[in-house]
């Protein structure tokens, strides 16, 4: 970290009280950094399907040209934090929950609007597009292929029109 940064290990405990918050810290930067792109990627789209397909071609392009390096900080800090880094288990959780609640949120918003199809389950479905695309990408960056994360980003465009009522 200190090749890294450029700073010392003094300058950075001079900053952080131990390497859990130095972790906490760089999860919570690189999430909100995602956030960030992800939200004025969709703040000028007006249809709620429309968003939605923007955030899974947002993620179909994140698999090898991510806007933080090393990858999906959901994914890779919830593989640390089941394995050995327990403190961070409850800050992974809100942040998947927030993301899961963003899906929902857009879902429920289209069904008000007249979108998608009022009987709609928006929690189930949100779950179903964030769990799809969380292991397709794990599965593109394993395999080393675009092929994973393009068709489940292309069953879950499928998914959206099926409930669609346009």
């Amino acid at each position: 970290m200190m090749e890294a940064t450029g700073l010392t290990k003094g300058a950075l405990y001079g900053n952080f009280t131990d390497k859990e918050e130095i972790a906490y810290e760089a999860f919570r930067y690189s999430v909100g950094r995602i956030r960030d792109i992800v939200r004025s990627r969709l703040e000028n789209i007006p249809s709620f399907k429309e968003q939605l397909f923007s955030l899974f071609n947002f993620f179909s392009e994140y698999v090898f040209d991510p806007p933080v390096t090393g990858g999906c900080p959901l994914l890779n800090t919830a593989v640390e934090a089941d394995d050995y880094r327990l403190s961070m288990k409850k800050v992974v959780l809100e942040e998947i929950m927030n993301m899961v609640g963003f899906i929902e949120g857009l879902l429920e918003q289209g069904v008000a609007a007249g979108e998608f199809k009022a009987d709609l389950n928006t929690r189930q479905l949100a779950y179903t597009f964030f769990c799809a695309m969380e292991g397709a990408i794990i599965f593109s960056r394993v395999e080393r292929s675009n092929e994973p994360i393009d068709l489940v980003m292309a069953q879950c465009k499928t998914l959206l029109n099926t409930i669609s009522n346009s």
